[in-house]
């Protein structure tokens, strides 16, 4: 009677728990590729994938030195407590076809083989500066004249580092040690949107080395950057970059820069806000499957 139309119903729906629990373990395999492809179909395609190992620094020069208690308890805290490197990788899929300029330059910088060209020399320094020592003047044209001597040569982002984190904004990658070096200008311009994490882009019209990525989305960066690509794999180095301590900048230092911009010096260009408090560099760098992925 009621009894067995209600055995008869707990059976049937432990089998169906039963068939979906088996369609979910297959899904676990076989339906996450699909979702894959699928996201590749409604996304831009991806006609590239190169990859970035990251070293997170544990320890810095500052805890070789006694006298800088309160640096060594920060870099103590920038390492996790544990003064070890840390590390991981990302793979990146480029838009050749939305931003071709753009991928091309920064697939030169992934292999190393873009030729370096040093700016204008007026672009490189003012002389007439206002805040601007006369030793400053004598290092700026020695290292000027450094980049002549070697232009020509390749560049690439292998040993470049993270140049600014603002947490839940922007990811900076990329940066260079090299002064008054200029990337390749271009005509790229698409209306891609930095509306998801991991969104890869670059600044607009070229002209510059590093590299950004969005840890969320960030309507701000389609004014200044043009989308090139978005993160495949390592969402966890993504938000553990993210999350890397960062400077919060000096006392006063608004002020300072506002006056310093009134007056017309230089140093009001800069800032010491949003940089990583540990070296995050890239180690490695290339194209997914070549010869030197390992």
């Amino acid at each position: 009677g009621g009894g067995g139309s209600l055995r008869m119903s707990l059976d049937e729906a432990s089998s169906r728990r039963q068939v979906f629990g088996q369609l979910v373990a297959v899904g676990a395999v076989l339906v996450v590729p699909g979702l894959e492809a699928l996201a590749g179909e409604k996304g831009p395609e991806v006609t590239a994938k190169v990859y970035f190992n990251l070293k997170f620094s544990g320890r810095t020069k500052a805890l070789e030195n006694e006298k800088w208690e309160k640096i060594i308890a920060r870099d103590k805290r920038a390492a996790g407590g544990s003064g070890q490197d840390t590390g991981g990788r990302i793979v990146i899929g480029l838009y050749g076809k939305e931003a071709p300029g753009s991928v091309k330059t920064f697939m030169q910088l992934v292999t190393g083989t873009l030729p370096a060209e040093c700016m204008d020399e007026d672009q490189a320094y003012d002389d007439d500066a206002f805040g601007v020592s006369d030793r400053d003047k004598l290092t700026k044209r020695q290292i000027y004249r450094q980049c002549k001597a070697k232009e020509g040569s390749n560049i690439g982002y292998q040993y470049s580092t993270a140049g600014r984190i603002s947490k839940d904004k922007r990811i900076d990658l990329g940066r260079m040690n090299k002064l008054y070096l200029a990337a390749p200008l271009n005509e790229d311009s698409n209306d891609l949107k930095h509306d998801a994490a991991g969104v890869v882009s670059v600044a607009k019209a070229g002209g510059g080395f590093e590299f950004t990525i969005a840890p969320g989305p960030n309507a701000a960066l389609d004014k200044t950057n043009t989308v090139i690509g978005r993160v495949l794999e390592g969402e966890e180095m993504v938000e553990m970059l993210n999350k890397a301590p960062v400077s919060k900048g000096q006392f006063l230092e608004g002020a300072f820069k506002f006056t310093a911009g009134v007056i017309g010096d230089v140093r009001a260009k800069g800032t010491t806000e949003n940089k990583p408090l540990q070296k995050i560099t890239v180690v490695k760098c290339g194209v997914v499957g070549d010869e030197n992925d390992e």
